[in-house]
């Protein structure tokens, strides 16, 4: 199976994710679309689920054609696939097994607990990401949040 990563509307992940499974769930039944959402907090909202990459949802794929393609695109919410729909480009590397990784933990996510050190790598020791890895871009202390660099979307 080859992987693709795609750009919707954000906050439209999950509605997007589950129109396209609707749409292809005849016609492209081994295509698989995956949306990733966690544990949030925050004092206005207090606990709630959002989304771990806003705007990117996964597919997964034996073949990509170009009939598959036109119907993607017709899905209300689809923005483009990476990087260009003219050359769209399946994960590879770390980036693919990144995606395998999350993928093996499930879509939802609760909270994790981590060790780091600022400018390093980061390591989450228990939880629903254990064993995940990623580069430290930014920490704020006060909130208690720790910004980290994923290789699939560069970002």
């Amino acid at each position: 199976m080859k992987y693709y990563c795609m750009m919707v509307l954000t906050g439209e992940e999950k509605a997007f994710r589950d129109r396209a499974r609707e749409i292809f769930r005849e016609s492209y039944s081994s295509a698989v679309f995956y949306y990733f959402e966690r544990s949030l907090y925050t004092k206005k909202r207090g606990w709630f689920e959002g989304a771990l990459f806003p705007s990117y949802i996964f597919l997964g794929l034996d073949e990509f054609t170009t009939d598959f393609f036109m119907t993607l695109r017709a899905i209300k919410g689809f923005c483009r696939i990476l990087p260009e729909n003219d050359s769209p480009q399946q994960l590879k590397g770390a980036s693919l097994d990144e995606l395998t990784f999350f993928i093996s933990k499930g879509e939802h996510w609760g909270i994790s607990r981590v060790v780091f050190l600022p400018g390093q790598r980061i390591k989450a020791v228990s939880g629903p990401l254990a064993g995940y890895e990623g580069n430290i871009v930014m920490v704020n202390k006060k909130r208690k949040q720790v910004t980290v660099q994923s290789n699939l979307t560069g970002s």
